[in-house]
């Protein structure tokens, strides 16, 4: 029943970080309420086995191999599936990396990694995807933040941080981009 709830036939969405966990489950879930989902992620094979998931349930989909460390693949993934399916309608950012270590620890390199990938990865994509979402008339952007967001946690600062910088970064694009009739939202697991 709760697959009626949720009517997505027609629309058009692409996920960042959709080959494993709670990005490849978005993915999916997309699909079975009817959207066609363009997954990415790094692995070919990875992302072979999303959209494999995908078809099955009778959705269209492309591969999309691309890095969100790397603005140019992602204006590729843009470009093709644009040509393919003339134009998105959702753009979920579930991309993310992690790591334990005591905040002493935490070397430069660590730190500007996790940040890029978890916080200036969701701002690329969202760049790379603000005019065919506006062209629309109206759009949806999901960033995935995390209960670390707001709750500390031992020895994951840096990505706490990261996640805490996703969700300020999701509220400013709100209010800019709400003139443009795209909804940006973020998604918080375990709050």
């Amino acid at each position: 029943m709760a697959k009626n709830c949720l009517d997505l036939t027609g629309r058009i969405a692409v996920v960042f970080g959709a080959t494993s966990g709670l990005g490849r489950e978005i993915a999916v879930g997309l699909a079975e309420h009817g959207a066609d989902v363009v997954p990415v992620g790094r692995r070919t094979d990875l992302v072979a086995d999303v959209c494999d998931a995908i078809a099955k349930i009778g959705r269209r989909t492309v591969h999309a191999v691309a890095d969100v460390t790397d603005q140019q693949s992602i204006e590729q993934t843009r470009e093709s599936l644009i040509q393919t399916f003339g134009r998105v309608d959702v753009l979920v950012n579930a991309a993310g990396i992690t790591f334990r270590k005591p905040s002493v620890a935490i070397t430069d390199a660590e730190w500007s990694s996790l940040f890029e990938t978890n916080l200036e990865g969701v701002l690329r994509t969202c760049q790379a995807f603000y005019e065919p979402l506006k062209a629309n008339g109206v759009g949806r952007v999901i960033n995935i933040a995390s209960l670390g967001s707001y709750v500390a946690f031992h020895e994951v600062a840096a990505y706490c941080a990261s996640k805490a910088a996703v969700l300020s970064l999701t509220r400013s694009l709100g209010c800019e981009w709400a003139r443009d009739r795209i909804c940006v939202n973020a998604i918080a697991p375990g709050v």
